[in-house]
């Protein structure tokens, strides 16, 4: 990519001739409240255009199409001063609108709860039932509760920011907000705890729950919609010393479903997994722990199946993903709709394909076996710390070693670490921490390896977004005589090897050398394995 030498300071008129011919370099952003505040969010978004910065009276603005006229025109009318556009992929920018105007979200949830409406309301607020059907981007003052508005606010804010959770946890003296970005917590706000009680009603009211309980641990669901993208929330409250703290798992059901050749597996590990997946019946089983991405493995699996030929079925709790062709049944264990049970009336629905969530006791683990025993292709995801341990795992369920063995057919064991940050990256010589990790994983301290500097589009974190590192156990013969013989780990650990066997350190090192993470990350995610 050709990058723009402008630079934040100096901006000479002659190269104001040459904006049009370079795209820009993202590297010079700075946040700069000057220029951002001079175009809304909704205007931005319109025309894919991001005010960078202000110099000398003039606008610069990161345009997807530099050349559209009425644009410039547009957002020359609402700046008031004369805009100098700059080109750059859509994507980027569209990532530096999130990533900015996301800024402002703990200012527009205290402004909004530090209204008198909450302040007075207590733990008895009077909340209206509004159903949240879309979050209102415009520049509109919204005329509906404070209350509601920060719930808008702190749902849009963690789409845009990429978070899978929001935290809501009472301190003793303030209510504590978290966004899980990529995988850690960051402190995004801090209300008023006189917010609290309000805030954690809407919330029951939106999901479903009883709102006079507050002891008792709940859950719920509610679908929203943010600009284009739906959304599904998961919530669960339960209570702690200071309160009620309540926990929002974000799905966006409007991105594209992974494919294999998305979830960042080395080309050997893809083709190891299409062989397995191209058996006609036997059990392949996802193993790892909670948030390692078990499901999006499973559900990238299933993505490579016909299902105009094929009588797939999936057993979730709760049903993620709906796909075109898949049918699925969500677990209801009020109404005696079990794994167990849904298992049994499944396997009389003629299926080809039968992927159970997740087996969780004995009953599931055995009739999971049999299935794969009498002609199914039975997929499930089951927690153990790595594909070896998945296998004595099942048989600590109760599933006989001498059935196991005959319908397994691999296990696949994973964890997630960050990615190096594209827009960032660089060559560095390790230090601290690092360049101790460095040398844990076998690699000279002073070679230079890829590290992110840290830049506005990763939080100045050096790293942007998740790939998973991967072990793949194949069923041999060998393994399956082992399993026979004893299922002491050390024991099938050996066996694998001796038929080429890579574990995910094995896969973290290659995803190191070629600059995906760094060793740190590695080191954290299965080093202690």
């Amino acid at each position: 990519m050709t990058t723009s030498p402008i630079q934040p300071e100096g901006m000479e008129p002659e190269l104001e001739e040459m904006l049009l011919d370079t795209e820009f370099d993202w590297t010079t952003l700075e946040n700069s409240e000057a220029a951002t505040s001079l175009i809304p969010e909704s205007l931005a978004r319109k025309y894919i255009a991001f005010p960078a910065r202000v110099h000398e009276g003039k606008l610069l603005v990161v345009m997807a199409n530099p050349k559209d006229y009425r644009a410039l025109q547009s957002l020359e009318m609402r700046a008031r001063m004369e805009v100098i556009p700059v080109p750059s992929p859509a994507d980027d920018i569209i990532n530096a609108i999130d990533l900015h105007y996301s800024s402002s979200m703990p200012d527009s949830i205290s402004s909004a709860v530090d209204r008198r409406y909450v302040a007075s309301a207590g733990d008895h607020a009077e909340v209206r039932e509004i159903p949240l059907v879309a979050v209102d981007e415009s520049d509109d003052e919204n005329e509906t509760s404070p209350v509601i508005q920060a719930i808008d606010s702190l749902i849009s804010q963690a789409v845009k920011a990429r978070s899978t959770d929001i935290h809501i946890e009472p301190m003793e003296d303030r209510v504590r907000v978290r966004f899980r970005i990529d995988g850690f917590l960051q402190e995004v706000a801090r209300l008023p705890l006189a917010a609290h009680g309000a805030l954690i009603s809407r919330l029951k009211i939106m999901a479903g729950m009883d709102i006079a309980e507050r002891r008792r641990p709940q859950d719920g669901h509610f679908a929203v919609k943010v600009g284009e993208s739906s959304i599904e929330v998961r919530s669960a409250t339960s209570d702690t010393v200071h309160g009620e703290m309540a926990v929002l798992r974000i799905l966006n059901k409007s991105l594209k479903l992974f494919s294999l050749d998305d979830l960042g597996m080395m080309s050997h590990s893809t083709n190891a997994m299409r062989r397995l997946l191209a058996a006609p019946y036997g059990i392949l089983l996802v193993s790892g722990p909670t948030g390692a991405g078990k499901t999006t493995t499973l559900y990238a699996a299933l993505n490579e199946m016909d299902s105009a030929r094929t009588n797939i079925i999936t057993i979730e709790d709760p049903v993620e993903y709906r796909f075109p062709g898949v049918n699925s049944i969500q677990i209801n264990d009020k109404a005696g709709l079990t794994f167990p049970a849904s298992l049994r009336a499944v396997l009389r629905m003629d299926p080809d394909t039968v992927l159970v969530g997740e087996i969780r006791d004995a009953e599931t683990a055995r009739i999971a076996v049999q299935a794969a025993l009498t002609g199914h292709l039975v997929m499930s995801s089951v927690h153990a710390n790595d594909a070896v341990r998945a296998v004595s795992r099942m048989v600590d369920l109760g599933v006989e070693p001498f059935l196991l063995s005959s319908a397994l057919l691999g296990v696949v064991s994973q964890r997630m670490v960050r990615r190096v940050c594209d827009h960032c990256v660089t060559d560095k010589v390790a230090e601290g921490d690092e360049a101790t990790a460095t040398i844990e994983m076998g690699f000279d301290p002073a070679q230079p390896m890829k590290a992110g500097e840290g830049c506005y589009f990763c939080s100045f974190t050096g790293y942007r977004g998740r790939t998973g590192l991967y072990e793949i156990l194949t069923a041999t013969e060998d393994f399956r005589q082992q399993i026979l013989i004893e299922t002491d780990n050390s024991k099938l650990l050996e066996t694998v090897r001796k038929n080429g066997f890579r574990s995910m350190k094995d896969d973290g090192v290659e995803k190191v050398q070629k600059g995906i993470t760094t060793p740190s990350e590695v080191m954290r995610s299965v080093y202690s394995l």
